[in-house]
């Protein structure tokens, strides 16, 4: 089950912000729920718009890694391993040698990370279980420059816009970088006025099934509860939440608490971007734009960053 650090954080989070952290739900048979949404969504919506993108403009992406014959490409949240296939598929034909290195604070999505990517190509796996909200691992990044190595690290399909501290979390992507490394990271534009049409993306049935997996491990009860999406206006963010209907008696290892009759706890955040806010994002966390690109309409970004050499 839960580590004593896991323990500890999921018991704050619940009584102190009302909150499951969402990673928590891709935990053992959690992965399980994720790669099925993963697998849904890889033909529809911003996954398959990010795939198709990535596809359009990955030798310009790759340029910046001209000259250079090793690669180890860093698939941060990795999921399935499967977003970042356009770009191993591009190393592959052009006989670049790359390691494939997915970090992930679940053991079952980068076993299922590394047996997709193990079909596919011949190269060294190197997974690294990792709950990068915590720390960075510029260690890691480091030691695997080690012979002509040059790193690019991938946060794919949207996934650090659904941190709490999302500040955090790329400072620990920025700290863990060096001055000639690079970051892709892909973001969904939203028309704040359209945004109905965005929360109806977040009430189906897969969606809630992987929310309420942590919910039910800690002895919630689903059957009194309810489940509801909504959009925080002044975060910019979709949330979800289970509203407890009935008392729960809620129990994580030996300690226990009552969660009471309308009590709301989260369970999602999503947070929107418009080009304007998602660039002044990543230049307050002291990131340079090397390359920006988006699709026809607009409505997905994709961008290639480097730590600002004078960030402090």
């Amino acid at each position: 089950m839960f580590t004593k650090r896991q323990e500890a954080e999921l018991i704050t989070s619940l009584q102190w912000r009302g909150e499951i952290p969402l990673k928590f739900a891709y935990l053992w048979e959690g992965s399980k729920n994720r790669e099925n949404i993963a697998k849904k969504r890889s033909w529809w919506w911003i996954n398959l718009t990010e795939k198709v993108l990535l596809s359009k403009r990955i030798n310009d992406f790759l340029k910046s890694f001209e000259n250079k014959e090793k690669i180890n490409v860093f698939d941060v949240w990795c999921w399935d391993g499967l977003p970042i296939l356009p770009i191993l598929d591009e190393l592959n034909k052009n006989g670049v040698k790359f390691r494939y290195v997915p970090l992930d604070i679940s053991q079952e999505l980068l076993d299922i990370a590394e047996k997709n990517i193990q079909s596919r190509y011949d190269c060294e796996i190197k997974k690294i279980l990792f709950d990068f909200e915590l720390w960075n691992f510029s260690e890691t990044t480091y030691d695997l420059k080690i012979w002509g190595y040059s790193n690019l690290l991938c946060f794919m399909w949207s996934t650090v816009w659904n941190f709490w501290d999302k500040n955090r979390v790329l400072s620990n992507m920025r700290d863990s970088m060096w001055i000639d490394d690079f970051l892709l990271i892909g973001v969904e534009m939203t028309n704040f006025s359209k945004i109905n049409k965005v929360i109806q993306h977040y009430q189906w049935d897969l969606i809630e099934r992987f929310h309420y997996f942590i919910p039910n491990q800690i002895n919630i009860i689903k059957e009194d509860t309810n489940f509801i999406a909504t959009w925080n206006d002044k975060d910019n963010q979709i949330e979800a939440r289970i509203i407890i209907n009935k008392n729960q008696n809620v129990k994580i290892w030996k300690y226990n608490f009552i969660l009471e009759k309308d009590e709301q706890i989260l369970v999602w955040r999503s947070t929107k971007f418009n080009e304007r806010s998602f660039t002044k994002l990543l230049s307050d966390s002291w990131f340079r734009t090397e390359l920006l690109t988006t699709t026809s309409d607009r409505s997905y970004v994709l961008s290639l960053l480097q730590p600002t050499r004078y960030s402090v």
